[in-house]
């Protein structure tokens, strides 16, 4: 997706379609589907001067309220960003319990921790960088 694009979107707070979504070439495939329906929550951030980053959660129903994470797939810079994420403390438990682990993540859970972020602004800092997000 060309940047002009994506920072018209991370403008907008939302991505538009899935078809302008990054190739993801980084999968962690954590459980195999059950056949119950699926969520999928997309990001995509972009700071100047630096590559467009991307990921994918899929999420798998585990009940009327939780979710199990199927699958984490990121491009090649959202794949270096989670390499140095999961081992921060603000990060890693829920790497672990959720991903690593592969425990229910329940829905408020969940809609919490996406919240917060939004609270801050869909953004963040890495490499002396500040990176501002798109969920869709």
């Amino acid at each position: 997706m060309g940047h002009l694009r994506v920072w018209a979107l991370v403008g907008l707070g939302s991505l538009a379609v899935a078809g302008d979504f990054p190739a993801l070439t980084h999968v962690e495939q954590v459980r195999a589907p059950d056949g119950r329906p699926v969520t999928v929550q997309r990001v995509a951030c972009l700071a100047p001067d630096r590559p467009e980053l991307a990921a994918a959660l899929t999420l798998e129903e585990a009940g009327p309220l939780r979710w199990q994470v199927l699958q984490l797939a990121t491009n090649d810079a959202g794949a270096a960003v989670l390499d140095t994420g999961r081992s921060l403390p603000q990060i890693a438990p829920h790497y672990q319990r959720y991903v690593a682990q592969g425990q229910p993540v329940g829905r408020v859970t969940f809609a919490a921790l996406l919240g917060t972020w939004k609270v801050f602004g869909l953004k963040f800092s890495w490499e002396h960088a500040t990176y501002r997000c798109a969920l869709s």
